[in-house]
């Protein structure tokens, strides 16, 4: 096969295997609380293989909810998946508050449902910026913390603050 003829091939196979992974899925019984987001998504991924360009979106009541990309996803074993440029984007009714998470590496426990970083983090909003040097969130409560040296910038924005240009303080 000629190199041009594998990559025309390549959306095809990618659809192919979305498809029978949804097959599967659906005649499998899980418990409820495995079968939640990243969970879901590691189950199905094989022991020791390295996914490249993941990603992963998810959607609640027919919208985007939110959107996982990485340039590696591998399951590391039965409980922890590793992955390496993550950027982890929430989706809003407000775009104004929609989040952005930018990772380096990132070990994701499925059973308890938690993300950990050992390295420097990025939390990003519109109204908001936040880094630290280890970063540990909890995605079934939706929980967080940064430790290390964390630095928080907070940007003054008119709906947010209720105040007008005319009354800010200048430097």
């Amino acid at each position: 096969m000629r190199p041009d003829t594998t990559l025309s091939l390549r959306p095809w196979l990618m659809l192919g295997l979305v498809a029978l992974s949804a097959i599967a899925l659906s005649q499998t019984t899980t418990d409820p609380a495995e079968s939640d987001g990243m969970s879901a998504i590691g189950k199905m991924i094989p022991l020791g293989f390295v996914n490249k360009n993941v990603i992963v979106p998810s959607f609640s009541e027919g919208k985007p909810s939110s959107l996982l990309t990485a340039d590696t996803l591998t399951r590391l074993d039965e409980e922890r998946l590793s992955a390496e440029k993550v950027v982890v984007e929430i989706y809003a009714e407000d775009p104004a508050e929609n989040l952005r998470v930018d990772l380096k590496s990132a070990i994701y426990h499925m059973q308890d449902q938690i993300l950990r970083s050992g390295e420097r983090s990025l939390v990003a909003r519109a109204d908001f910026q936040m880094e630290g040097d280890t970063m540990v969130f909890d995605t079934a409560n939706s929980i967080g913390s940064m430790k290390g040296h964390v630095r928080t910038l907070i940007f003054d924005m008119d709906p947010v603050s209720g105040k007008t240009e005319g009354n800010q303080p200048s430097n």
